[in-house]
């Protein structure tokens, strides 16, 4: 039988014992879960598997002293087991299963640790931090106790009214969207007249943004650097043969004219006085909005 086929049975299997299809032994399981978290949450089983251990080695102690001394054999070391169970063919098949799935579980950690897609770290992130809070309000024997109810129950309730709750969680996801849509287009309307307003009074800053903005998007292809050095004016023909090497002529550094010569002067307080007008300005238009509402 392949791994495949063994893979397919398993989880049928599972499905089969969360979904009740065998009452008698699902229960079975599903009680002995219970039973095993109500003594982990009353008993402290490290004390207990201690206590169990040295009585038993106490009492066979004494009667394998006491059946040498009285009958000259020991009657536990005769009526012993003589092989231990065996653990490891026992453990061995989903310890080999478990190695399996390592390297590729190792491949995805390895990808999201070193961020080969940052939403996909996002998103690890967001749940981590869910987990985290989420694990700092309950204690871990609180969650596995409610984890295990709701794995016996929640399977056969969706199994009992699966088109029903189908068709609720696609109405609910139709009016998330709706309302969301509803909530832009709102928020919209009301910011674009103070945004209309921000960009009016912060007239400088606004137009030197909007022009660098402009300045970058208008950027082409085209503009690369064969042609930048394309347009680069050579010296004339009869200056360029008195400086040529004995293979080519190089073509000299353009001149360009001083940067001040360019440029015009820049006043400091002049943008300072502006800037302050307009936010003066901003501050009075909202405080007439404030008291208008």
């Amino acid at each position: 039988m392949s791994s495949a086929s063994i893979n397919v049975e398993k989880k049928q299997g599972g499905n089969n014992l969360l979904l009740w299809r065998n009452p008698v032994e699902t229960g079975k399981v599903f009680g002995g879960l219970l039973v095993g978290l109500l003594v982990l949450k009353t008993v402290n089983l490290a004390t207990l598997f201690l206590k169990l251990l040295y009585t038993v080695v106490f009492i066979t102690g004494s009667v394998e002293f006491v059946s040498k001394i009285l009958l000259g054999q020991g009657l536990i070391s005769s009526y012993a087991p003589k092989e231990c169970l065996n653990i490891v063919g026992l453990l061995k098949p989903h310890v080999d299963c478990l190695l399996q799935q390592l390297p590729a579980q190792q491949a995805k950690l390895r990808k999201l640790v070193f961020a080969y897609q940052p939403k996909n770290n996002f998103r690890a992130a967001a749940v981590l931090y869910v987990l985290h809070k989420f694990f700092s309000w309950f204690s871990l024997w609180t969650i596995t106790f409610v984890g295990v109810i709701g794995a016996f129950t929640v399977p056969l309730v969706y199994s009992l009214f699966q088109t029903e709750i189908d068709t609720a969680v696609d109405n609910g996801i139709k009016v998330v969207k709706t309302k969301t849509e509803e909530f832009s287009t709102v928020a919209s309307e009301k910011t674009k007249p103070y945004l209309e307003t921000l960009d009016k009074k912060m007239g400088p800053v606004s137009n030197f943004v909007k022009s660098q903005y402009q300045q970058t998007n208008t950027v082409t292809p085209q503009s690369t650097t064969t042609q930048m050095t394309a347009q680069v004016p050579l010296e004339p023909e009869h200056e360029s043969h008195a400086q040529t090497s004995s293979s080519a002529a190089f073509p000299n550094a353009p001149t360009t004219k001083p940067l001040g010569q360019e440029t015009q002067e820049f006043s400091v307080d002049q943008l300072q006085s502006e800037l302050k007008q307009s936010t003066d300005g901003l501050k009075h238009d909202l405080q007439q909005n404030n008291s208008a509402f």
